[in-house]
């Protein structure tokens, strides 16, 4: 982009800049998930997270990013329990859970994976959404209800009876996070949620996670690789990088801070180079200002 000649469209974009300039407010609220110099390894050559902390707030959409390696997914399973001996402390709530089983977790914390064919495991979809439900020995009448109400707010109300065989790969992902948020967990993590969708269900599926964070509350943290998806959707980032936190800040502030850049091997965005190319100082600003335009273009 730095090559491309936009003297005869300067001034327009300036103005438009101008005329459209927002800030993306600061998320407040009470804490939901606190890490506090969180440490991990599975031997003692090789540090896996070093001095991890961070505090997310309830009903948050955050992305953890990082190259392969950083530590992600073993934050995730930090979080759920999944692994248990580590340094430092998870709070929820502001309780320390450290003692809580991966079954106590599970009422507090959700984890869908990347692949939804690793985490179904019946052939009919209202047998899946309602395994988890079984297994906790709800009543049936009980069970019923809430599945039913699941199908329809995850849009699967229709396909009620198929068999999961039948579905696409994106509603196979709808169908995992239902059979998660019918347990009626506060927080769901997501590893991947977008991985290889084209763009038609890379917005289904976002735009069906924006909703259900929107209406039912529910706190979403994205592990992903995909930096469309962490500005466009999070205005906040957790990035890591050889096991250390490299940033705890605006998910525009990652892609045009060029320490932040360097430290985790990441590429800047298109409109950093746009900004610099226009005289903007703050590039922040342009990222912030053109992702939300972009929003309520698209929700108009």
């Amino acid at each position: 982009i730095n090559t491309i000649d936009i003297s005869n469209v300067k001034d327009k974009v300036l103005n438009w800049y101008k005329d459209n300039l927002r800030e993306i407010p600061e998320i407040t609220g009470d804490s939901i998930l606190r890490a506090e110099n969180v440490s991990f390894s599975y031997n003692t050559k090789k540090q896996i997270l070093n001095n991890i902390s961070f505090d997310i707030k309830e009903g948050e959409m955050i992305s953890i990013v990082g190259r392969n390696g950083a530590g992600k997914s073993t934050l995730s399973k930090l979080i759920c329990g999944f692994e248990k001996k580590h340094d430092g402390k998870i709070f929820f709530k502001g309780e320390d859970i450290v003692n809580k089983s991966i079954t106590e977790r599970a009422k507090l914390v959700g984890y869908v994976m990347q692949n939804p064919n690793q985490m179904i495991t019946t052939s009919l979809i209202y047998d899946e959404i309602a395994l988890g439900l079984k297994m906790r020995d709800i009543e049936e009448d009980i069970i019923d209800k809430k599945v039913l109400e699941m199908l329809k707010i995850c849009g699967l109300d229709k396909f009620k009876e198929w068999p999961i065989s039948a579905l696409s790969y994106g509603q196979r992902k709808r169908v995992t996070i239902a059979s998660i948020l019918v347990l009626d967990p506060k927080i769901i993590i997501l590893d991947e949620p977008t991985a290889g969708q084209d763009y038609a269900h890379f917005t289904e599926i976002m735009e069906f996670l924006k909703d259900i964070n929107s209406k039912l509350g529910i706190t979403i943290i994205m592990i992903t690789h995909d930096m469309h998806l962490m500005l466009e959707y999070t205005h906040r980032s957790i990035v890591l990088n050889e096991s250390d936190l490299v940033a705890d800040t605006a998910s525009s502030e990652v892609l045009t801070n060029p320490d932040i850049i360097e430290k985790a091997s990441l590429k800047e965005t298109s409109l950093f180079h746009l900004a610099n190319m226009l005289g903007i100082k703050s590039q922040k600003s342009l990222v912030d200002t053109f992702i939300t335009y972009e929003i309520e273009v698209m929700n108009k």
